[in-house]
């Protein structure tokens, strides 16, 4: 049980506070859960100064709850709401028992609030894990290097941030877009967000007007489908096949699009990567209609096999692209650090729009990662932890081998943290996925139009090698199952 070692005392709203209404008050706060079983009590020297009332007073409510063994008073230690009240049976606390509201959420809120697909799960389970493996992160070096941070910033770091970012974490995220990624950009061209979802939704609101055409991918991630319905864009969905995002369809259908969102290295949730023709073709496109390309590169550090893709922000000349990363997935997930990669003049209304959402970001985490970066271990890491998530999936590829005779196929493009599986027959995918112990997302809830076929998204990323072992293990015995049927 844990104790917290100073509590407010409830208020008492009448006046004069009389004795009873005291008693009353602190008594029901007890049997409500207010106060819980031993949180220390302030003195009564400072009760009877938080009520206004005498010191003898407060003595008398005191030691009326201590005779009811409500409140058990140690000489020496103080005041304590008695232990022995949590073994119980006192009512659970009001609160939790009012009735519903009267009011009702508005028609769009209730929309929103209904799609639950970016909220992630408490504890990485096969196969929802898509989050970053911290088992190998260099936890205490990262101690040191925040106590470092706040050394150099001081007191600062208890005031308000720049919304844009702390410089020194923008001038280490192009340092590092530029050895890496081959983007070339300046440090003010870089805007710190917590998360690659608020990213989105600050560059919807910014860029697309309510009725817009928005091209996005078929599959989609759902993150980037809920950001534009926010702003009332019309969706434009975009098929996705071999090739990745099929920008001649897209242009026949829709061809003045105000924006297009695409994964391009690693399509999500399908694994494809977009061929360079496309790519070109979609910058051509951008170029000439005069629309933005948001490329959301979320997973674009771990590639397994040669260099990295190239980027559609280094094909662009005029500035019609904005590049969009997240830090949490190569490092850990409570980092909150996201950038976007903008052309110069949408920064400041970007940040004036983030200070809309949340005001900024922490300096103290920016400063820590800024020191993460420059002192070169943010590349050792990325570099340790492409070795053990290509390792996993080599493993669920070899483990997965004997599903090609069950009719499952699956992108054999070396990069990312999951895999979707995919099948011809969409009733068999839903029946194995209904009937599985396994948290088994599908295929079809990515999509904004309907398919015959339809698949599972194995995210393992968090998972360890006996947790994935056991997973393809009941995976395979669940498919099985469901062909003998």
């Amino acid at each position: 049980m844990r104790q917290s070692k100073g509590v407010f005392l409830p208020p008492v709203l009448v006046a004069p506070r009389r004795r009873g209404d005291l008693y009353r008050a602190l008594r029901l706060a007890v049997l409500d859960g207010v106060l819980s079983p031993g949180d220390r009590l302030p003195s009564t020297r400072q009760a009877a100064s938080d009520y206004g009332v005498s010191r003898g007073l407060m003595e008398e409510v005191f030691g009326q709850l201590a005779d009811e063994r409500l409140f058990e008073r140690v000489v020496g230690r103080g005041t304590y709401v008695s232990p022995e009240l949590a073994r119980l049976n006192i009512p659970a606390n009001r609160l939790a028992q009012e009735s519903p509201s009267s009011g009702k959420p508005s028609i769009r809120g209730a929309a929103v609030a209904a799609n639950a697909a970016c909220r992630e799960p408490e504890a990485p389970v096969a196969f929802n894990a898509g989050i970053a493996d911290t088992s190998q992160f260099p936890w205490k070096l990262w101690c040191r290097l925040q106590a470092r941070a706040a050394r150099e910033l001081g007191p600062a770091a208890l005031s308000f941030a720049d919304p844009r970012g702390l410089p020194n974490l923008r001038t280490s995220i192009a340092r590092y877009l530029g050895q890496f990624r081959g983007i070339h950009c300046r440090p003010n061209q870089v805007i710190i967000f917590n998360s690659t979802q608020q990213a989105l939704t600050a560059i919807a609101v910014l860029l697309v007007n309510a009725g817009d055409v928005v091209w996005i991918e078929d599959p989609c991630y759902p993150g980037a489908r809920a950001a534009f319905d926010l702003t009332g864009a019309k969706l434009g969905p975009v098929s996705i096949d071999e090739d990745g995002f099929n920008v001649k369809c897209a242009m026949r259908c829709a061809p003045q699009a105000r924006l297009v969102y695409v994964t391009p290295p690693h399509q999500y949730p399908t694994g494809v990567a977009l061929r360079m023709e496309r790519r070109i073709e979609l910058v051509e496109w951008a170029e000439r209609s005069g629309s933005w390309i948001l490329e959301d590169d979320y997973d674009g550090e771990f590639r397994y096999a040669g260099q990295p893709l190239t980027s559609i922000y280094s094909l662009s000349s005029r500035k019609c692209v904005l590049y969009l990363g997240t830090l949490n997935k190569s490092t850990f997930a409570s980092l909150r650090l996201a950038y976007v990669v903008a052309p110069e003049d949408l920064i400041e209304p970007l940040a004036n729009v983030r200070t809309q959402m949340d005001g900024f970001t922490p300096a103290l985490t920016q400063m820590a990662m800024s020191l993460f970066m420059d002192d070169g271990h943010f590349s050792s890491h990325l570099r340790r932890m492409r070795a053990v998530y290509n390792g996993k999936r080599k493993m669920l590829l070899d483990e997965l081998a004997p599903m090609r005779r069950l009719g499952w196929t699956w992108s054999d493009n070396p990069a990312g943290m999951h895999l979707l599986l995919r099948h011809k027959n969409g009733s068999y995918v839903r029946e194995i996925a209904k009937a599985s112990s396994l948290r088994l997302a599908l295929l079809s809830s990515y999509r904004t139009e309907q398919a015959r076929d339809n698949g599972l998204f194995l995210r393992f990323g968090a998972l360890d090698p006996e947790a994935l072992q056991a997973g393809v293990e009941q995976l395979l015995h669940d498919s099985r199952r469901a062909t003998r049927k």
